[in-house]
């Protein structure tokens, strides 16, 4: 074969071979594909210590410069998680604010240690003001917190919590010293004791705002129904957090 043909059958192989190094690994074998180290999730995982100085993992939402964090804790029955917060806490991170949630693993007793941790870990990592957030055990535990000095606390979001459960008892003396705004939410019509309690818990911090929405499920299950009671509960927590972050400093 004259030489000018030899060079161009070499360099048509070398070009062949290189067309396949992006596709195939040595052996034939598709190559894997690049690992990506930015989260493409609207969170990234943490681990912060708990009030009893263990560990805890959660998620962490919205910008890490945000002034004002959000801890939302979960409700306290099996298959409840911090899932069932997702889109409240997707959406408190679109409108600017900073928002942990957590994996409960404690005792359900203990579980207002785990919201100290958080708002602490909020705290340590520059948030200004912090709201403390739960449904059933979680806001119970929530208020817990916030009756306390600290870890300091400038408000508190209640959804269908009741007075006396797995340890904490709330009675109009220990909570008539609450200074910072409340939200207290419960349904119509909750087999759980949560509209009576919640309604009473008002009648104690009469500077509270109270939402009754027309259901009877309970906490975070309102959320997971949808509908217009879904919509209401979501729209008065963010609008909450907002006069929170806008308006003067009260804290708890």
């Amino acid at each position: 074969m004259p030489r000018p043909a030899v060079a161009v059958l070499l360099l048509a192989l070398a070009l062949t071979g290189c067309a396949g190094g992006d596709s195939a690994g040595g052996d034939g074998s598709p190559s894997a594909a690049p690992v990506s180290t930015t989260p493409t999730g609207p969170f990234r995982e943490i681990e912060f210590t708990g009030g009893d100085d263990q560990p805890r993992q959660g998620r962490l939402f919205g910008p890490d410069d945000a002034p004002v964090g959000v801890v939302l804790s979960h409700m306290g029955s099996n298959g409840d998680s911090q899932d069932d917060w997702m889109a409240t806490a997707e959406a408190l991170a679109e409108r600017g604010h900073r928002v942990v949630t957590y994996q409960r693993l404690r005792p359900r007793f203990q579980v207002w240690q785990d919201v100290v941790g958080a708002v602490r870990y909020l705290r340590d990592h520059g948030a200004e003001r912090v709201v403390v957030a739960g449904a059933s055990l979680g806001a119970m535990a929530s208020l817990h917190v916030a009756l306390e000095p600290s870890p300091p606390t400038d408000a508190v979001v209640w959804v269908a919590g009741v007075l006396d459960s797995d340890g904490m008892d709330f009675e109009q003396a220990t909570v008539a010293g609450l200074s910072c705004p409340a939200l207290l939410i419960t349904g119509d019509g909750d087999s759980y004791g949560a509209t009576e309690d919640t309604r009473q818990l008002h009648a104690w911090l009469p500077g509270s705002e109270l939402l009754v929405l027309p259901t009877p499920r309970h906490g975070t299950d309102i959320l997971a129904d949808g509908g217009a009671p879904a919509e209401q509960l979501q729209t008065a927590i963010l609008d909450f957090v907002d006069a929170v972050a806008t308006g003067p400093a009260s804290p708890c």
